[in-house]
C-alpha cells in the first residue's frame, strides 16, 4: 500500500523508488502483489505521469486511511508518541530561504527515531497534500483573511508582507501609483505562485497587463537582477532585508499595492503522534521568524 500511495503522489515509478529507498523493480513487485491481491489493475502505466484507473482512484483514499490508522495504532502503543518512522512536511517556496536546520535539530533531539523529510511547493499544491494525506503537515502562506478548509487543522506562525523591489538607479525607483508600474519589466516567480497571481488581478483591475520579462524560484537571483536595472520584483520583505544587494534596491511604496500574508503550520485533522513534530517544529520556526 505504501509503495502504491507513493506512485499515486509521484506519478513515477523511479520517484517512488526514490522516496522508498528501494529499487524501482521492488515497487514494480510490490504493485503488482497489491493488484494481484485485490483483482483489478489499480494505475495505467503507459502514460507518463502514471495514472489510476478507476478502481486506483476508489482504493487509494482508503490505503491512506489504512497507513493512517496504522500509524495511530503504533502512536497508541507508545502513549500517543511516534516511535519511530518518517514525516512528510512541505514547505511553501516562499519560506524554504528560512534557516530550517535549527527546527529540525530541536525534532531530532527530542525525537532521535524519527526522520523528517521536506517537500517544496506552491501553499495551495502543499494544502491539498495535506488535506487528502500525502503530506502530514506543511508551513505555507495563505492572504491574512483566508481560512483553512474543511479536513484541515492548523496554527499561525507568523505575518509575511510582500514588497515592490526595483533599482535605486532605475526609472520606476520612484514609483507611488499603479500607473506608473504600466511599462514595468517583471522578474517573478514561475506560475502557481499565489502572490504573482494576485499581483497579475491587482494590475488588471488597473487595466495593466502584467508580462513577466524573467521567471526564476531563487529570489536572491530576483534582486540580482534588479539591482542591474532588468526590472523590478515582488519578493518578502524580510528576504530583501537580507539581501546583499540591498544597498542598490529600493521598495517602491505604491498606492493600493499591499499584501499580507499569514505563516501557518498546517495539518490534517487526525495527527495523533504527530503533535510532539509539529510542536517543536512550529517553536523552532517562530523563533526564526
Amino acid at each position: 500500500m505504501r509503495a502504491f500511495v507513493s506512485v499515486a503522489d509521484t506519478g513515477s515509478v523511479s520517484l517512488a523508488a526514490r522516496e522508498l529507498y528501494v529499487t524501482q523493480s521492488a515497487v514494480t513487485r510490490r504493485l503488482q502483489r497489491l493488484e494481484n491481491s485485490l483483482g483489478t489493475k489499480l494505475l495505467n502505466r503507459r502514460t507518463r505521469p502514471v495514472a489510476l484507473t478507476g478502481a486506483g482512484r476508489v482504493v487509494l483514499e482508503r490505503c491512506r486511511r489504512v497507513l493512517n490508522e496504522f500509524r495511530e495504532v503504533r502512536a497508541a502503543a507508545s502513549n500517543g508518541q511516534l516511535l519511530a518512522g518518517e514525516i512528510k512536511i512541505g514547505v511553501a517556496h516562499a519560506l524554504t530561504e528560512l534557516t530550517f536546520t535549527e527546527p529540525i535539530g530541536r525534532v531530532r533531539r527530542k525525537l532521535p527515531t524519527v526522520a523528517l523529510r521536506l517537500f517544496t511547493g506552491w501553499s495551495r499544491e502543499l494544502l491539498e497534500r495535506v488535506r487528502n494525506g500525502s503530506l502530514d503537515s506543511a508551513v505555507i502562506l495563505l492572504p491574512e483573511e483566508e481560512k483553512l478548509p474543511a479536513g484541515v487543522d492548523g496554527e499561525k506562525l507568523g505575518k509575511e508582507r510582500l514588497v515592490i523591489v526595483a533599482s535605486r538607479r532605475g526609472a520606476l525607483a520612484r514609483a507611488q501609483t499603479v500607473q506608473d508600474l504600466a511599462t514595468a519589466n517583471w522578474i517573478l516567480s514561475p506560475e502557481g505562485c499565489a502572490a504573482r497571481a494576485v499581483l497579475r488581478q491587482t494590475l488588471l483591475r488597473a487595466n495593466i497587463n502584467m508580462s513577466p520579462a524573467i521567471e526564476t524560484y531563487n529570489y536572491e537571483l530576483q534582486l540580482a537582477l534588479v539591482a542591474r536595472n532588468r526590472g523590478i520584483t515582488f519578493v518578502p520583505e524580510r528576504i530583501f532585508l537580507r539581501s546583499r544587494f540591498r544597498s542598490r534596491l529600493r521598495i517602491l511604496n505604491v498606492h493600493g499595492l499591499n499584501f499580507p500574508l499569514t505563516i501557518w503550520m498546517v495539518h490534517g485533522k487526525s495527527c495523533i503522534g504527530l503533535d510532539l513534530v509539529i510542536k517543536e517544529l512550529s517553536q523552532g520556526l517562530v523563533e526564526r521568524l
